[in-house]
């Protein structure tokens, strides 16, 4: 699914978009570029949250016997892992958007 999104956005560009061909771009600049990256950076920290919930969901261990306060626990620290992954490099996702969306304004 994300190598077709990616080809329809490459048709856009004139060139192949793949998350290989990412290169890391410079820093952002002017205020408009710095939004973009912050907005790029959570979006990818979200999805990072949405994979480790699945994650942990997969697992079925309850570490603090269940209930609400083992749930808000993994809650957290699925949040707190992606946050911490998406802000030291992720997984590129958040260079390829903003890549594509800087093309775009």
């Amino acid at each position: 699914m994300l190598e077709s999104r990616l080809n329809e956005l490459s048709q856009g560009v004139g060139r192949p978009v793949t998350l290989r061909s990412v290169k890391k771009m410079d820093p952002p600049k002017t205020p408009e570029q710095k939004k973009l990256w912050k907005t790029a950076k959570e979006f990818e920290g979200v999805m990072l949250g949405l994979v480790f919930k699945q994650m942990q969901a997969s697992q079925g261990t309850d570490l603090l016997g269940g209930g609400a306060a083992n749930k808000t626990w993994k809650e957290m620290l699925s949040e707190e892992r992606a946050k911490s992954l998406s802000q030291h490099g992720g997984l590129g996702l958040a260079d390829a958007i903003y890549q594509q969306l800087a093309l775009r304004t």
